[in-house]
């Protein structure tokens, strides 16, 4: 099956290989770089309850990673699975290092099932999650209901995601960052995540590595974006702040122009 066909019949998609060895090795290098600079400036934080490190500003402002977000093999992707040759692009995106939170749930402005106008036909706003090191055979990757972009919930999956692989969803797909893999049942969910904060580490998978994680929203024209930058990020008072903390110099708009990218800046909505 397509990843197109996947990604609107299940709701998610993965596409194998998309980076080298030696690229996601780059990238390591580079989100540490990012990091060191982002602590000098006080824009890193601790995740809440979590061993994570996130920070403010979106990938768009921060000059190693920039290009990662613009790489063409992921805008690529992110046209083809939302079949627009139009992209659009409103500051959502970040990376972390660390384990952060666990728990099944939607990113879309409408998050219960049926209710809002994120539940009418069409919707098209994707993330794309890549991440630095091994979860196919290790914890830490992202787990999804199938099919929960259509309906109330799915069977739940592991994304099977090696380093060089991207993940996609839909915004309003149920998924879990952060997946425990037990030793002996290693395609087994336990999916409360009260119960699966507290498995022991001699049940349990160890990660392969320090996680390293980058996540980036993309959207097409019409209402859906609108309803999301307009009542999700605009209203959210820890979304304004991460925008207020993502300014875009000339280079960043002119690269968007260059990749046929429309650059929306939230913040000039209000």
């Amino acid at each position: 099956m397509r990843p197109a066909e996947l990604f609107h019949q299940h709701g998610y998609a993965l596409k194998f290989g998309v980076f080298a060895s030696n690229e996601i090795e780059s990238m390591r290098t580079a989100v540490q770089h990012q990091f060191t600079e982002d602590e000098s400036r006080g824009l890193t934080h601790r995740v809440m309850n979590t061993s994570a490190v996130s920070t403010r500003g979106d990938l768009l402002s921060k000059g190693h990673l920039r290009g990662i977000l613009l790489d063409d093999r992921i805008l690529s992707m992110a046209r083809d699975l939302l079949q627009s040759d139009h992209l659009m692009y409103f500051g959502d995106s970040t990376y972390q290092i660390g384990t952060g939170a666990r728990g099944f749930h939607r990113d879309a402005t409408d998050r219960e099932f049926g209710k809002g106008l994120d539940w009418e036909p069409g919707y098209n706003i994707l993330r794309l999650g890549i991440y630095l090191q091994d979860h196919k055979n290790y914890s830490g990757g992202l787990k999804i209901q199938d099919g929960s972009h259509c309906q109330a919930k799915g069977k739940t999956i592991f994304l099977d995601t090696d380093a060089g692989d991207v993940a996609a969803w839909s915004l309003k797909t149920l998924h879990s960052g952060n997946a425990v893999r037990l030793k002996w049942l290693r395609g087994f969910s336990i999916d409360n995540s009260s119960i699966e904060n507290r498995i022991p580490s001699f049940l349990k998978m160890d990660q392969q590595k320090e996680r390293m994680s980058l996540f980036m929203t993309f959207g097409a024209p019409g209402k859906f974006v609108e309803h999301y930058i307009r009542d999700y990020m605009l209203r959210r008072e820890d979304v304004k702040t991460n925008l207020q903390s993502s300014p875009y110099d000339e280079q960043a708009r002119q690269l968007c122009q260059n990749k046929g990218i429309e650059l929306i800046e939230p913040l000039k909505w209000l």
